[in-house]
């Protein structure tokens, strides 16, 4: 007990962030699989959160992506008021749209093209602050993960099932970048997102129906 105690008492306030930013992200993807309006001020709460702790250990890009998924809220409760009242009247909680083949292919198109313009800049900004890079791979992965999140939190406000299994893949491959980055917490946290992923999968079959 006492090394633990110990490891709390010597947390900085980037430490104490990143353990709250770790609680409330698992409660957002836990109000995700329960699709309750709720997800979309915890999105918010996360994402200013995540912005002070992605900023401090360096990955500008998933730091700068925080204000994108703040607007992407703001959109999902415009978007979530519509479609629940669909779903209400077919007796169902979850309201899920059929994929829109020519929306996610621009949406990949876009997303693609955003990670070859973002990996250059990161690198030049690697080049100009070298104390910053944490790995050689650093600028590919923080762009991939960036530009992922950026298609996984759009189809989340389109009620796409499949962005479950984007947010899967994208979890998997964050773990490994924080662990190896030492953001323990946040790898922890991603962990847990790859399992409610499977329980968010389950419960929107279970009790979701297509309304369009």
């Amino acid at each position: 007990m006492g090394p633990v105690l110990d490891y709390f008492a010597g947390l900085d306030v980037f430490g104490w962030l990143e353990i709250l930013a770790m609680a409330a992200g698992i409660y957002y993807v836990f109000l995700e699989i329960r699709k309750t309006k709720l997800l979309w001020y915890v999105c918010i709460l996360t994402s200013v959160l995540n912005m002070f702790v992605y900023q401090h250990n360096n990955y500008l890009s998933m730091t700068l992506i925080q204000f994108y998924y703040v607007a992407t809220a703001v959109y999902g409760l415009y978007a979530f008021s519509r479609i629940r009242e669909e779903a209400a009247a077919e007796g169902r909680q979850v309201a899920i749209r059929r994929f829109d083949w020519k929306v996610g292919g621009i949406a990949l198109v876009l997303g693609i093209a955003a990670f070859f313009l973002l990996v250059p800049l990161l690198q030049r900004y690697g080049a100009a602050h070298p104390e910053m890079v944490l790995f050689p791979s650093q600028p590919y992965w923080d762009a991939f993960i960036a530009v992922g999140s950026m298609v996984g939190t759009f189809f989340l406000s389109k009620s796409y099932m499949c962005q479950w299994y984007v947010w899967i893949v994208l979890d998997l491959v964050t773990v490994g970048v924080f662990v190896y980055s030492g953001m323990y917490w946040m790898a922890v946290m991603y962990l847990v997102y790859v399992v409610l992923c499977f329980f968010g999968i389950r419960n929107w079959r279970a009790n979701g129906v297509y309304v369009d």
